[in-house]
């Protein structure tokens, strides 16, 4: 079919099929997140899937030099599937974002526009669910004392709630203590909580382990694969799993 063009406000969406609306649920990560846990456990769920729309904005972080024959993709990524009952779910694949650094603090400036963009048009087709995968990857920071999360164990916070606890999925409850979450994660949340015009079923930040002292956190992504499957009954690609392990180790080696 010809591509469908949506163009809403800093960011444009460029539609590979006809989508209706529909009940639906949307799952985010960023794929270069310390750890790759969230990558992991996203990528394997989507799998061999084909995305359904392409997003792009002058706000996006692409480098000016690209490379062939095989060029970086400059896009966000969504996909679409269903779970085990029947509902649907798009996978947003976050493949590059601004990030705040020493030399860079404007991580609100150029996240929170194609965010509240994204938001808006899924809400047109029905999406009133966020479930926003992540890491808390200042679990090891050295200089204050953090929240320390089990390899086996999430996080589960309800942004729209604002709880004042933390709660874990084994029924542990952090009261009175702060947990840094840097972006994009908040950000997404802050929009979806904003614009999501639908009636909202669940806004959540689902947190998993870090450990900075690995490349690769396998534990913590098969904790985020089992929390997708036990909670949101989507199954993931363990073929497709095991390519993207071997090459994120391949990469590991390359580094050494």
């Amino acid at each position: 079919m010809p591509k469908i063009i949506d163009s809403r406000g800093d960011t444009d969406f460029v539609w590979l099929e006809d989508i209706h609306y529909e009940d639906s649920t949307l799952i985010a990560f960023y794929q270069n997140e310390q750890g790759f846990a969230s990558f992991i456990a996203g990528a394997s769920i989507v799998g061999e899937h084909k995305p359904v729309c392409r997003v792009l904005s002058k706000l996006h972080q692409v480098e000016a030099m690209n490379t062939i024959p095989a060029p970086i993709i400059p896009e966000w990524r969504i996909y679409e599937m269903y779970n085990e009952d029947g509902r649907r779910y798009f996978i947003l694949r976050i493949n590059h974002a601004y990030i705040p650094s020493n030399t860079q603090n404007k991580a609100w400036l150029y996240n929170y526009p194609i965010f509240r963009d994204i938001v808006s048009v899924l809400s047109e087709k029905g999406v009133n669910e966020l479930v926003y995968l992540t890491a808390n990857i200042m679990q090891d920071f050295i200089f204050s004392e953090q929240v320390q999360i089990p390899s086996d164990e999430l996080i589960i916070y309800d942004y729209d709630e604002k709880d004042d606890a933390l709660h874990f999925t084994d029924g542990t409850v952090m009261a009175m203590t702060e947990l840094p979450i840097p972006p994009p994660s908040w950000i997404l949340c802050s929009a979806f909580e904003n614009f999501c015009t639908n009636s909202i079923r669940g806004n959540w930040l689902v947190i998993a382990a870090n450990t900075n002292t690995t490349f690769i956190n396998e534990a913590e992504a098969d904790r985020l694969i089992e929390y997708l499957r036990d909670t949101h009954a989507l199954l993931h690609n363990e073929m497709y799993k095991a390519e993207l392990m071997e090459v994120l180790y391949e990469a590991e080696g390359e580094m050494v």
